[in-house]
């Protein structure tokens, strides 16, 4: 089979065909490599005549200074190993012609040979295959000239042949008549361009719908209202071409109702949605789908089929009973430090497959496009805590519970089905008693840097603490073992700048888990003062002349204290003391009369700078006569 070919004027900035820039659609042109270029000599038979060195290549018959005719015929071999993987579509060769012997004649043909990687000689030409394509017209002493090749390079791809080899020549009948030669130009003199497509395609193992992966086993999946979202990852290895994404859908055991609906906006390597109209499911019908992708040129084959049944309808409200929190308004309270147990029904609606409950809110099943190709990932709803699944459909659960506080309590439950649709809430109203542990701080007030130890015992009819939890300032939570007697120590560094917050409860043998009860300290930003003999609150022992001790202690998150300033009154001199390795000091005092004393208190860091914040320390002298 010829095809035509055009023939353009040769420009100022030449032709040169080189491998186009990515498309936004399918297809493509690419430059395949060069092998080999060369051209045989009649007059030299066994001789090959690589292209190169700036030299025009001979085309046609010449004839020599000595009269010696040469007839010469160009060669070019190109790599289409690129295209394995690829449609290829079609192609041209382009050849740049200079020096032709009468620019009013013109006959070039092209012909595709038996591929080789050399240049042959006159006398080992390869074989000829099929003639391609010719030209003609005349007109012009340099052209650029356009072979369409589509006939052999299709046929080269459907034979999985890695070269394709071209034979440039002058028509036989005019082959031997100088006045049809011509040179080819040696810079880009051939070359050639492959129209061709990468076929999309489409991955079986990831096709989700409604948010989870797709499947054919029975009994198939019930999904709500994201069942309409149907999702495929399709794979395009041409850059930038879009994905098209149809998928076909229809209700089980009749084919002849299949629709397709199309998504042209995808991404190769993406999870790419496929969104149902919001009327093209009916609640309670099963159906199958399949998908497949697309560039515009090429689909890849029809995806597994995948099957679901669409599920909308709310169950019915669950019952809750309990068999020792009776429901408030009758007069009686919860046990103290026994877990509650309820049991929730579904009242033989077979759509309640289990319930979800909480103390405070209902959270509502998420669903967010979290996948690692994007997929929309919904969760199952009996996956997140505080769900239970009934004993069989429309059937039963019990389940042991701890009240969060103390005072008319809320329980909020309601049903699920498979689809993960929810009923309406039903609520339990209960008393529940205090059950908050006790907190006691041992020892003295806290100081910065230094330990604190807190005491905590259960409260009054919680028995067999084993353990408390505790949580310290925005810290992770840690436990404590408990004693025989159900008390435990809490101990902890003093290293917060305002001190610290502590929420602890208790956790008994039979799972019982109190509520909370709260510690907390406060930090002033100066030095901190101590003294047992003269407290800052509280009644003294002291009196004039009873001496008294006062430890100075540094500023919260001041680490390098060395020194302390003071005095006792207004009017007395600045007495400065050392701080230990510590920075920590101890003084003694004695008043000389009785009444309010004012200690004003500085600390000293290293490099003799003083702390900002002066702690005023006041007491009270007793008066002996009182």
């Amino acid at each position: 089979m010829v095809r035509a070919v055009s023939v353009g004027l040769l420009t100022a900035a030449g032709l040169v065909a080189t491998a186009a820039a990515p498309a936004a659609a399918a297809p493509h042109n690419e430059s395949p490599p060069s092998v080999q270029l060369g051209y045989t000599d009649s007059a030299t038979p066994t001789q090959a005549h690589d292209a190169g060195d700036e030299t025009n290549q001979p085309l046609g018959t010449r004839v020599d200074d000595a009269g010696v005719a040469h007839t010469s015929r160009v060669y070019a071999t190109f790599d289409l190993s690129r295209f394995e993987h690829r449609r290829v579509i079609g192609g041209k060769v382009f050849v740049r012609e200079r020096n032709a012997a009468d620019c009013t004649k013109r006959a070039v043909e092209i012909w595709r040979t038996k591929a080789v990687t050399a240049t042959p000689t006159w006398r080992r030409a390869p074989a000829p295959l099929a003639k391609l394509a010719e030209v003609t017209a005349a007109g012009s002493c340099s052209a650029d000239l356009a072979f369409d090749v589509s006939p052999g390079l299709l046929d080269a791809a459907a034979k999985k042949q890695r070269y394709v080899t071209f034979e440039i020549r002058v028509a036989a009948e005019h082959e031997a008549d100088p006045s049809y030669g011509r040179e080819v130009y040696w810079y880009g003199g051939v070359s050639m361009t492959v129209s061709y497509n990468s076929v999309p395609r489409i991955n079986n193992d990831r096709l989700y719908n409604g948010g989870f992966a797709c499947t054919a086993l029975k009994p198939y999946p019930r999904l709500g209202h994201f069942a309409n979202s149907l999702q495929v990852l399709g794979t395009d290895a041409d850059d930038w071409d879009a994905v098209r994404t149809e998928a076909a859908v229809w209700p089980t055991g009749e084919p002849g109702a299949r629709t397709v609906y199309v998504d042209e906006r995808g991404r190769s390597g993406r999870a790419n949605t496929v969104s149902l109209p919001d009327d093209a499911l009916t609640d309670g019908v099963t159906y199958a789908w399949q998908a497949r992708v697309g560039d515009g040129l090429d689909a890849s084959p029809w995806s597994k089929k995948c099957y679901f049944t669409y599920d909308v309808s709310r169950p019915s409200a669950p019952t809750v009973t309990s068999s020792n929190y009776p429901p408030d308004g009758h007069g009686t309270p919860a046990p103290v430090g026994e877990p509650g147990r309820f049991t929730f029904s579904g009242g033989g609606d077979k759509d309640v497959a289990g319930f979800q409950y909480s103390w405070s809110f209902l959270p509502v099943s998420g669903c967010e496009h979290s996948g690692d190709v994007g997929q929309l990932v919904c969760a199952d709803p009996f996956s997140s805590p505080g769900t239970v699944r009934a004993n069989a459909p429309g059937g039963t659960a019990t389940v042991s519970l701890s009240p969060p506080s103390a005072g008319p309590t809320r329980l909020l439950v309601r049903a699920i089905d498979l689809a993960g649709n929810t009923s309406q809430t039903v609520v339990y109203e209960t008393m529940i008693p205090s059950s908050s542990p006790t907190v006691e701080r041992l020892g003295g007030p806290p100081e910065w840097g230094q330990e604190v130890v807190l005491k905590v015992s259960p409260a009054a009819g919680v028995t067999g603490v084993y353990e408390y939890e505790y949580t310290l300032d925005s810290e992770d939570p840690q436990t404590v073992s408990a004693e025989e007697d159900g008390t435990a120590y809490i101990r902890f560094t003093a290293t917060g700048e305002w001190c610290h917050q502590l929420r602890v409860r208790s956790r008994s043998a039979n799972g019982f888990l109190s509520s909370s009860a709260s510690w907390s300290c406060t930090f002033f930003p100066w030095p901190g003062v101590r003294s047992d003999v003269y407290p800052e609150t509280g009644p003294s022992t002291g009196g004039v002349g009873v001496e008294g001790t006062f430890h100075f202690s540094p500023p919260p998150g001041v680490t390098d204290t060395v020194a302390y300033r003071y005095r006792f009154a207004s009017g007395d001199p600045v007495t400065e003391v050392a701080a230990d390795e510590n920075g920590r000091a101890t003084i003694t005092w004695t008043p000389q009369r009785s009444g309010a004393v004012n200690l004003r208190v500085q600390a000293v860091r290293a490099g003799g700078a003083v702390h900002p914040q002066t702690h005023h320390y006041g007491f009270e002298v007793p008066d002996p006569a009182a």
